[in-house]
């Protein structure tokens, strides 16, 4: 599938997962922001709050502000967006804020940031009055091709990540590419990790024609953009599409992010996501290894996606491995299977798009000598060093 575009609008699809839809948006060049306005007033929305990442350029979210000023009034909150923050009391502050600023049923919250800005936006606006509407506005490569392609919105627990939230549904995504042109190489290097995880786990037949679009540069025109937002796009419409609460097939979109969710945590979210979760892939697939469930080409492919993309292959040397052990142990996967003592519960692939299936369900356990191994093979491999 590819997004279709009418004369003088947006590129548009529709997306959907089991009963929910929404329509999801690319769009570039000044004339963006009277599409969008003409969206905004659809909804007939009182008042609207704009949780904004403080870390944006000022400008930007003074130009997001402009434009959704003249469709209503308009409440900008903005929030430090880091892991140490993602928490319900940043959220019940958000909350708060906005109704004190006059936010009614009536009301819509718009997301404007990356993955942070958007599960905290998205969380506030499933509990506020019990559910008021949302629009996503992302403003990162990986907000655009991951984190708004689900219905997941969640804060991190004091001991670890996304364990409280909930699943709920934007209105409709607003993908503006022009807020991708100041973002840093290493921005969009970290997004295309999770374009990585689609290929290696759901696509691979599009293996091929990533790995020759992948620069280590990390510079693409707003051509190749589209294609990698399309790419995500379709990967998780394909798995999700009945299974919107990701807790059957669409758990394959899980997979790297068991060891790297740990890292980017103990890091204190200095270890970007798409970094951390490309590192887990390398750890889930020596897992994968050991066991016999993986080949040594899969293995290496990994390797060579990740090189093309020009990002880590290891950890940060500060990361302690049984600290990262242990926080694998309190992963929020845990609960699909009864939890068994010296056990970790894994996503882990016979192949490339394969997931490995244990008892007809994609988690499988495995014993923590195998984590281990996993663990420290990419603790001490450089980024060139085949697998052994």
């Amino acid at each position: 599938m590819s997004f279709v575009r009418e004369e003088h609008s947006p590129l548009q699809r529709e997306v959907r997962f089991g009963d929910f839809r929404y329509d999801f948006y690319i769009s570039r060049g000044a004339g963006s922001w009277l599409e969008l306005r003409r969206r905004l007033t659809a909804l007939d929305a009182d008042r609207f709050v704009v949780i904004a990442d403080q870390g944006l350029p000022s400008a930007l979210i003074d130009e997001v502000e402009a434009h959704v000023k003249l469709v209503a009034p308009t409440l900008v909150a903005r929030v430090a967006v880091d892991e140490k923050v993602k928490r319900l009391a940043t959220v019940d502050d958000l909350a708060e804020r906005a109704i004190l600023g006059g936010v009614t049923r009536q009301s819509c919250v718009i997301a404007l940031g990356g993955g942070v800005a958007g599960n905290m936006a998205g969380l506030l606006a499933g509990l506020l009055y019990r559910g008021i509407r949302l629009v996503h506005m992302p403003t990162t490569l990986l907000g655009m091709s991951d984190s708004v392609l689900s219905l997941k919105q969640a804060v991190n627990s004091k001991r670890g990540k996304n364990h409280l939230g909930m699943f709920y549904p934007p209105v409709f995504v607003w993908n503006q590419l022009d807020f991708l042109d100041s973002l840093p190489r290493e921005e969009i290097q970290s997004a295309l990790c999770e374009a990585i995880k689609n290929v290696l786990g759901i696509c691979p037949e599009r293996y091929d024609e990533v790995a020759a679009k992948l620069r280590p540069d990390g510079r693409y025109s707003p051509e190749v953009i589209t294609d990698f937002i399309d790419l995500c796009v379709e990967a998780k419409v394909k798995v999700m599409r009945n299974d919107s609460h990701e807790k059957r097939e669409a758990l394959i979109l899980e997979y790297g992010h068991t060891v790297g969710h740990a890292a980017e945590l103990l890091s204190g979210g200095t270890f970007r996501h798409g970094f951390a979760i490309g590192v887990g892939m390398l750890a889930a697939a020596r897992m994968a290894g050991e066991l016999g469930y993986l080949s040594r080409a899969d293995e290496l492919a990994h390797h060579e996606l990740l090189s093309r993309n020009g990002v880590p292959t290891a950890l940060p040397a500060s990361l302690d491995p049984e600290e990262i052990l242990r926080t694998v142990q309190l992963d929020n996967k845990r609960g699909y299977l009864r939890p068994r003592k010296g056990m970790c519960d894994f996503i882990l692939l016979d192949g490339l798009g394969k997931p490995h299936r244990t008892g007809g369900g994609l988690i499988s356990q495995i014993e923590e000598d195998v984590v281990r191994a996993g663990i420290a093979a990419v603790q001490t491999r450089g980024p060139t060093q085949e697998v052994a």
